[in-house]
């Protein structure tokens, strides 16, 4: 590029000098100019006793700096008042894929590991415009060591304005980090697993699975552990934040994660996470991530299906005799199957199933459902969905959702009547519940259908929810109203125990009249949504309700 030098006094077209183009990197499998690279980190320090022991920890999850330095070669790491430099004379192995580098000086050792695309023996497959570090200061003392790891993804981070705000996609991942139990041995941890991202609605969850081995002993204590994550995109930035959980062979504890994505369009992904348990133990850790359009991407809003998914529905139903009678109302499971291409088949336990499509829309009396109605045999099936998502103005449910099922029986002749409210969605992970502390609040709606055995007459009836929910004494407590133009059947409230993570059916207690049951449980990664179906029975009143009751938090 040929640059026009002003202001230096020559006006006459003299020569002007040539000047190159900045080199930047392109990608990291090879650097070709120094550079301070975008990251995501966390630390994890440790007192480890002469037995191995842990007497002390903590975690943090915050970026570092870690500059590549093209003159000399070398690395440079630096976080909260520490920092080393890694030069090729300080290698001490570089083979497929890993480069190790350590560096003693007195009783303090630093470790710096490297997976990157810049290494000999580096997968073709593997991310290209990421790469994954540890860091290990090691001070030797009188009877005990202090231990700081820091874990981090480092590397090419996408532009925010290429972030993708439509569609989705899967990431294979890998999961790497350090924890530390009080009273026992130091674990490293590593693993693989997915994230899955939804860019229309912003969300993100993520998994894996892992193993633990002895910091000291390198004692391969086994498999078996479990990581699960969920969060939000920023709408503007190239960034992601959520809640993580992490349980491990001896230890469980909840903390946060954040994020960002790597590569010109999104390709890669790198996280951190740090966080802490009741019991004392902490984790650090970082999740690396690589698209991988051989997964099918998993369904993260009940807004935007984007896979066919096939949920247990559960459901509280009542058949009513041909000619009318005694209604019998029970609680049961039947599934709801819906499709990316917009499909709903409702099976509700025992009943008829029904698959719905656009070309079984009606016109719906609450702009809050969608309604649907279809020839079974002689009769109508009639349906209605509640709607997920920001266009329900009432209750803009992300994670679950439900519906009524009205219509014969069977084919038979003397078929009789039956009605069924079911909930479903996307259910929480019970260990996530399990690790919960203190309490949270829901607020929502209650539908149902009311049936009067002295009139044979059935009416919908509707009114507002709340729930409380006690994770520490695993119990859940809360009341729905129900009433329609002309009847109001007044307060319910409704209790029930927690246990391994997994709500119980409850009791319903009418304040004026009634008593029945309810089978709620929690929705979304980390229990954001609550609520099930319910059944009550009015004597007094010859009444029998169904109906369903949900709730968000926050």
């Amino acid at each position: 590029m040929i640059l026009a030098l002003a202001g230096c006094g020559d006006s006459g077209g003299g020569p002007v000098a040539s000047v190159s183009a900045p080199t930047t990197n392109s990608s990291l499998a090879k650097l070709v100019a120094s550079q301070s690279f975008a990251n995501n980190a966390a630390s994890e320090s440790a007192t480890i006793a002469a037995s191995a022991n842990v007497t002390a920890a903590a975690s943090t999850s915050q970026p570092l700096t870690f500059s590549y330095d093209l003159a000399s070669n070398s690395y440079t790491v630096s976080t909260q008042g520490r920092n080393q430099t890694f030069a090729p004379a300080n290698q001490s192995s570089a083979a497929n894929g890993i480069a190790v580098y350590a560096i003693t000086n007195g009783a303090t050792t630093d470790r710096l590991t490297l997976e990157s695309a810049s290494v000999t023996g580096y997968g073709a497959g593997y991310p290209q415009y990421s790469g994954l570090g540890y860091w290990q200061r090691t001070a030797t003392g009188s009877g005990s060591s202090a231990v700081t790891l820091d874990f981090f993804i480092y590397g090419l981070d996408t532009a925010a304005s290429a972030i993708p705000r439509t569609g989705s996609a899967a990431y294979a991942t890998s999961v790497y980090g350090l924890v530390t139990p009080i009273g026992s041995e130091a674990r490293f941890f590593q693993g693989t697993g997915r994230m899955d991202v939804d860019f229309v609605d912003g969300l993100l969850t993520t998994s894996a699975t892992a193993y633990e081995t002895g910091i000291v002993s390198q004692t391969n204590y086994g498999s078996g552990v479990t990581i699960a994550g969920s969060g939000t995109l920023s709408s503007s930035a190239n960034a992601f934040s959520g809640a993580i959980t992490y349980t491990g062979l001896n230890s469980k504890s909840t903390g946060t994660l954040s994020g960002q994505f790597y590569g010109p369009t999104a390709q890669e992904l790198g996280a951190s996470f740090a966080t802490s348990g009741a019991d004392g133990s902490s984790t650090s850790g970082v999740i690396w991530g690589n698209k991988n359009a051989s997964l099918t991407p998993a369904n993260l809003s009940m807004a935007n299906i984007v896979s066919d998914e096939s949920f247990a529905a559960q459901g509280a139903q009542m058949t009513i005799p041909q000619g009318g009678g005694s209604a019998n109302a029970s609680l049961a499971t039947g599934t709801v199957d819906v499709t990316a291409a917009g499909s709903t088949t409702v099976t509700p336990a025992g009943l008829p199933a029904a698959t719905l499509t656009s070309s079984d829309k009606t016109t719906s009396s609450n702009a809050n459902f969608t309604a649907y109605s279809q020839a079974y045999g002689s009769g109508t099936i009639t349906a209605n969905l509640y709607k997920a998502g920001s266009t329900n103005t009432e209750l803009a449910l992300t994670y679950m959702t439900f519906g009524s099922w009205q219509g014969p029986t069977s084919t038979a002749a003397n078929s009789g009547t039956g009605t069924s409210w079911f909930v479903y969605g996307l259910g929480t992970d019970p260990s996530v519940i399990q690790a919960r502390t203190g309490s949270a609040s829901y607020t929502g709606v209650a539908y149902g259908t009311a049936y009067n055995s002295a009139t044979n007459a059935t009416a919908g009836v509707n009114g507002t929810a709340s729930f409380a929910i006690n994770f520490d004494m695993g119990g859940y407590s809360g009341s729905f109203g129900l009433k329609n133009a002309t009847t109001n059947y007044g307060t319910f409230n409704v209790s029930g125990t927690i246990a391994s993570g997994v709500a119980a059916v409850g009791g319903v207690t009418g304040v004026t009249a009634g008593s029945g049951s309810f089978a709620p449980a929690f929705y979304g990664p980390t229990g954001q949504e609550f609520g099930g179906p319910f059944q009550i029975s009015i004597p007094t009143a010859n009444t029998t309700i169904v109906g369903a009751a949900a709730g968000k938090s926050g």
